[in-house]
């Protein structure tokens, strides 16, 4: 799977195809098929695919296996292994995606209060980048210190490593260029990443999540990740009137259409909508 450094994927991502494929190759094994990558048959990986779903795996779940495999059996290919890619016309699970979670305005104010009143500044500081500047985990993990530039009516966050190694800048909100410009003075921190471990590493993608979950079980909100936050910020500029293709810009966006989910009414709006028949 060398080749898709070249194509410019992630680390988790290729950690995940390496994962998928593993998990294939041992259930090929278990059930006394193969255990020669090269002997691999469409047969095989249609049985898979069947297998994961009457376990009760989620239709995407199931397709990034699929799609593990046919990247791998790709790679075989190419590189002479085999003479067809057996994964090529193997057809994916159809899937309805589930509309995005974000908070409404009462977690809103819940989760704010909350971190607000963290004793460590850096985890109040990393919980409102998430929230006001839509940043996704990875971009965060991997911010350094002169990735922010503050001033005193202005400020950047400079995003070096964006989903498909694309930069962009990220204006800071004024609430965040507070708590930013107050961590960054008063801290004193060193090394060369923004955000440390407890250890002085760089932090992890795990230890972010596990902060998230820490944070939502204080504010009594369930299933907080940074993605939930990532797509609240998403809907508030939405619920704003910010012009969609400003949003999907200030998020990262390729394409429009991952853009055009936060223009979809939430709670509070369909609530506000039905209050407007109040004949009292």
């Amino acid at each position: 799977m060398t080749g898709l450094v070249a194509q410019g994927k992630s680390p988790a991502t290729i950690k995940t195809y390496r994962l998928q494929v593993t998990q294939f190759m041992k259930w090929l094994s278990d059930k006394g098929y193969t255990d020669n990558p090269q002997e691999i048959t469409m047969m095989d990986v249609a049985e898979y695919r069947n297998y994961l779903q009457g376990q009760g795996k989620l239709p995407r779940t199931v397709n990034t296996a699929l799609a593990s495999i046919q990247v791998f059996c790709q790679w075989m290919y190419l590189e002479g292994h085999i003479d067809n890619n057996p994964a090529e016309k193997v057809k994916r699970v159809e899937q309805v995606e589930d509309p995005p979670k974000w908070l409404d305005r009462n977690e809103r104010a819940r989760f704010i209060r909350t971190v607000e009143r963290e004793k460590d500044m850096r985890n109040t500081v990393i919980m409102l980048i998430f929230l006001l500047s839509g940043l996704r985990a990875s971009e965060l993990c991997n911010l350094k210190h002169d990735d922010i530039l503050i001033s005193e009516r202005k400020g950047e966050i400079i995003v070096r490593t964006g989903k498909g190694n694309k930069r962009r800048v990220v204006p800071i909100e004024r609430d965040l260029r507070y708590w930013l410009g107050k961590y960054m003075t008063e801290r004193h921190i060193g090394g060369q990443w923004l955000f440390a471990s407890q250890r002085g590493e760089q932090l992890t993608y795990a230890g972010v999540y596990q902060l998230c979950e820490s944070i939502g079980i204080k504010a009594k909100i369930e299933g907080l990740t940074p993605h939930v936050l990532r797509h609240t910020y998403g809907h508030d500029l939405a619920v704003k009137g910010v012009p969609v293709q400003l949003i999907a810009k200030l998020m990262g966006h390729r394409k429009i259409e991952n853009t055009m989910i936060y223009i979809a009414p939430g709670k509070d709006e369909l609530q506000a909508a039905v209050d407007n028949l109040s004949y009292t």
